[in-house]
């Protein structure tokens, strides 16, 4: 929003200075100081007015809608609702036409109270002096004529400098902050799903599955059984000493999750959870100050209240998981989880689905 304010102040009074001799015409013709200065708040005012317009609807409604899309690739969001903001847009507007106005009020009313001739002759350029680096001789002498009067004229106008400086710092930073925005998630998809999820398919029956049916249902679709893992999935909270966070909690029917979920942190290969153990991920672990070895209570209705340790943090990038092996849910719950999820592997050729 600064650089957008300085680009425009710095237009609105470049503008001003080169229209300079047509001000001098006007006022000699006999238009008053407010009509002269009305002619130039209307230019930037409708400017501001436009924009304004412009960049409410498309950072209102199409931007939203663009993330929206984007987002909804992997996840199902029911459907969007824009909603209007009387007081943003009020205060977007009054921001838009404080800064084109107000630059063009005020180099308006310092060119205005000069006399009608003096306007009309071209402005005498402001008196030269020395700089700096004119008292190095071995260093001045060294530059060519344009260097020496691109120099000179740098500091003639000091205020065009101190724009220029923070335009241009403005708009660097801008760009450093995109650039390192895309390299800090640039391959947080492609790690999240080919490195960490190593399934295609989430198969969600209505009803728990046994490996018997399950492996029944993959041979009618034609499905090898290798590639596939009935697991139990749903929602927990996890409480810790320093906090309580919703999550989602995975139990396998076996005692791995290899083959359809990779366990990982860097390099380094995590063992599946035991009984009595918990795998959290890393954001996680982070927001709650998880360690190995730190006890934390696992609560839900279905569940009821268990008590595990934590055994492994593991890489993850999307959404908070813990994995729980199937003897800690049977020996809390004497039964077998509710396998209602099963994950398949897919190499592309001849996929029933």
């Amino acid at each position: 929003f600064l650089v957008a304010a300085l680009v425009c102040m710095t237009t609105m009074n470049r503008m001003v200075e080169e229209q300079r001799t047509q001000i001098g015409v006007l006022k000699a013709l006999g238009y008053s100081d407010g009509q002269i200065m009305g002619r130039y708040l209307f230019y930037a005012g409708s400017a501001a007015t436009l924009g304004a317009v412009l960049g409410y609807a498309l950072c209102c409604y199409g931007l939203p809608w663009i993330i929206w899309q984007i987002y909804g690739i992997m996840y199902g969001f029911a459907e969007l609702k824009f909603v209007f903001s009387p007081g943003l847009a009020a205060v977007s507007y009054g921001a838009a036409l404080l800064c084109s106005m107000g630059a063009t009020y005020l180099s308006c009313r310092a060119e205005l109270k000069r006399q009608a001739a003096e306007l009309i002759r071209p402005k005498a350029p402001r008196a030269g002096q020395r700089i700096f680096l004119e008292y190095i001789p071995a260093l001045w002498r060294r530059l060519g004529f344009l260097r020496k009067v691109s120099v000179r004229n740098v500091f003639r106008y000091r205020s065009r400098l101190v724009m220029m400086v923070l335009g241009i710092g403005g708009c660097t930073a801008l760009l450093l902050t995109g650039f390192g925005i895309r390299d800090s998630i640039k391959s947080v998809v492609d790690e999240q799903y080919e490195d960490i999820i190593l399934y295609d398919y989430g198969i969600a029956f209505s009803a728990p599955q046994t490996p018997e049916t399950a492996g029944a249902y993959l041979a009618e679709q034609g499905w090898p059984e290798g590639d596939a893992l009935l697991a139990h999935a749903g929602s927990t909270d996890i409480i810790a000493p320093e906090g309580t966070k919703s999550v989602y909690l995975t139990v396998s029917s076996t005692d791995t999750l290899e083959g359809c979920l990779s366990l990982h942190s860097g390099a380094e290969a995590i063992p599946d959870p035991g009984p009595g153990e918990v795998v959290v991920s890393a954001g996680l672990a982070q927001s709650l100050e998880l360690q190995l070895g730190t006890e934390v209570q696992l609560r839900s209705t279905e569940l009821g209240t268990v008590t595990v340790s934590v055994s492994g943090v593991c890489d993850n990038y999307i959404q908070n998981f813990v994995f729980v092996s199937p003897q800690t849910y049977r020996e809390q719950l004497g039964t077998e989880p509710d396998y209602q999820m099963l994950y398949l592997r897919s190499d592309g050729d001849g996929d029933p689905y």
